[in-house]
């Protein structure tokens, strides 16, 4: 059953309009600036002249204009003052700098706050936030963020964001300087409070991340709750290690936590915390694997989908439980669409012109300077709730891998090793990428292998014939490309969790600064050797 705010309702029934009177705002407010000046914004008077008149772009089109802006210049892109910039966590390349105006920030409101309260069953109970949002800015002295902490930091200023309701208060909320062993902190008092009722993270990806730390760390963080002492070395602020050394906790509590604990880790969350009713944070398809492994330690907890969003544009959010689609917030921007794997980019469509069940790349226009901008990402359309359509996200154009011409997206990837679990080979974390420097190129594969430490009963060999042959399962293109011998067979390396975490490390592959993002897909040529090479030094460590 859909569930959304009424100031969301009103703006999906009359999505035509919004969209339509959101751009001749953002035309007439910047008229004249440079950009505004060079593509005539004066004469345009509807999205048949806006199309004709300015081209669609990419960032690389517009970052000369944003440095210019990083350097002071005003009236380049965008007339709305811009104190800040978003940068992007790099998962396709290299950081970009988003322009972002408090107008913006303004329209983005509560849109993504208001679901989390309609679907709990009261307002008692406290709020869990597993990831922790930076006050300090980088880049060369410049305010530049991620999106996630430049908009909670603008609601808490704005005073609309109460953050006594989460456990720890501000001082686990916002942080000061950097902190290490944040994750301590969070679990610490998490365990030590008995009525969470929400748990939330920017990516659900975070929340396994939280649950693996527990799991691996629950006698530490029950030790230290019950003596009031901190391991060695703890690396948190100031602040925070004097919350932690205050933590009251009862012994039955404690002793609850270390029976269920005991117990294993299946349903632990319900298990550890009998009111939580939600966990909220970004996910999709592409993350398909990561939550089928929260999911163990979740139970019957639901999951709801914290938005569609980027770093240039809050686009949706969503209006079920444990469903991964979003109801499009047509206040935050104008918005077309190109149809996927057109050759025409002549011809786009409003939101209330697409139709359900087809496929499209979103194209956006902010409040922030950002004129026809190709996201990249592709949606599909599901439904409508009035004139604003329901969709999902499937991937980014971008974010695929490629030998021969099969373009297997994050998609197709995420539905092969949710396969090769049922096939039993348990996989927990994992990347992928090509080697192209050996004739026919073949894909050489990264895995941890859940539930088995030693992972000693599946050889790389029958990793790489099961890896074959669910990708064939999953991806037409590539079983044709095998059987005409234009891609070789797949090689996979299989190690324990702690040997790919080590090596995630070591290789770069962890990306995100702050919030974490699971990277599958390495687009350079893999270097196969060397990840053999690290692989075997991590084991003669341990």
């Amino acid at each position: 059953m859909e569930k959304i705010a009424d100031d969301l309702r009103e703006l999906c029934l009359k999505a035509d309009e919004v969209n339509r009177d959101n751009l001749m705002t953002i035309l007439s407010d910047n008229r004249d600036t440079e950009y505004g000046k060079k593509y005539g914004f004066s004469d345009i008077h509807s999205f048949e002249d806006y199309r004709k008149k300015v081209p669609l772009v990419k960032y690389d089109d517009l970052k000369d204009y944003i440095r210019r802006m990083l350097d002071g210049e005003k009236n380049v892109l965008t007339a709305y003052p811009v104190n800040r910039y978003c940068s992007t966590s790099g998962t396709t390349g290299e950081s970009k700098y988003i322009p972002m105006s408090d107008n913006d920030l303004d329209r983005k409101g509560l849109f993504t706050e208001d679901p989390k309260r309609l679907f709990l069953s009261s307002d008692e109970g406290k709020h869990l936030m597993i990831s922790t949002f930076r006050t300090y800015s980088g880049l060369e002295g410049k305010k530049v963020f991620l999106l996630s902490e430049m908009y909670y930091k603008y609601i808490y200023d704005a005073g609309k964001l109460d953050p006594s309701i989460y456990v720890g208060g501000k001082d686990l909320f916002f942080v000061d300087e950097e902190s290490p062993d944040i994750f301590y902190a969070k679990a610490a008092a998490a365990l030590a409070c008995d009525d969470i009722r929400i748990i939330e993270c920017m990516f659900l990806y975070e929340v396994l991340n939280f649950f693996g730390y527990i799991e691996r760390n629950w006698r530490m963080i029950v030790d230290g709750l019950r003596t009031h002492t901190l391991p060695d070395g703890l690396s948190v602020p100031e602040n925070i290690r004097k919350y932690l050394l205050n933590i009251n906790v009862s012994p039955e509590r404690l002793d609850k936590i270390e029976t269920e604990c005991g117990n294993g880790f299946k349903g632990i969350a319900k298990r550890l915390w009998n009111k939580l009713e939600i966990v909220n944070g970004i996910g999709s398809k592409r993350y398909l694997t990561e939550e089928t492994t929260l999911s163990e330690y979740l139970g019957d907890v639901s999951m709801q989908y914290y938005c569609y969003s980027c770093s240039e544009c809050l686009i949706a959010v969503p209006p079920y439980l444990d469903e991964c689609s979003y109801v499009m917030v047509l206040r935050t921007g104008a918005f077309e669409f190109l149809p996927y794997d057109t050759e025409n980019e002549d011809i786009t469509y409003q939101p209330h012109e697409l139709e359900p069940g087809k496929k499209y790349e979103p194209v956006i226009t902010n409040f922030s300077g950002l004129y026809r901008y190709r996201l990249g990402d592709i949606i599909r359309v599901k439904s409508f709730i009035g004139k604003s359509p329901v969709i999902e996200f499937l991937f980014r154009k971008d974010q695929a891998i490629n030998l021969a011409g099969e373009k297997i997206d994050l998609n197709q990837l995420e539905l092969t090793v949710y396969d090769l679990r049922k096939k039993g080979l348990n996989v927990d974390k994992y990347c992928i990428g090509p080697v192209r420097l050996e004739v026919p190129g073949k894909y050489f594969s990264v895995i941890s292998v859940q539930n088995d430490p030693a992972a000693a009963h599946i050889s790389d060999e029958a990793a790489s014939e099961l890896l074959d042959e669910s990708l064939k399962q999953n991806s037409p293109d590539y079983k044709d490309l095998r059987g005409l011998g234009h891609i070789g067979k797949p090689e996979v390396l299989v190690c324990t969790d702690k040997e790919y975490e080590i090596f995630s490390e070591l290789t770069g592959l962890e990306s995100g600064r702050t919030h974490g993002k699971a990277k599958h897909i390495y687009h350079e040529e893999v270097p196969k050797e060397e990840w053999k090479r690290i692989i075997n030094d991590i084991r003669k460590q341990q």
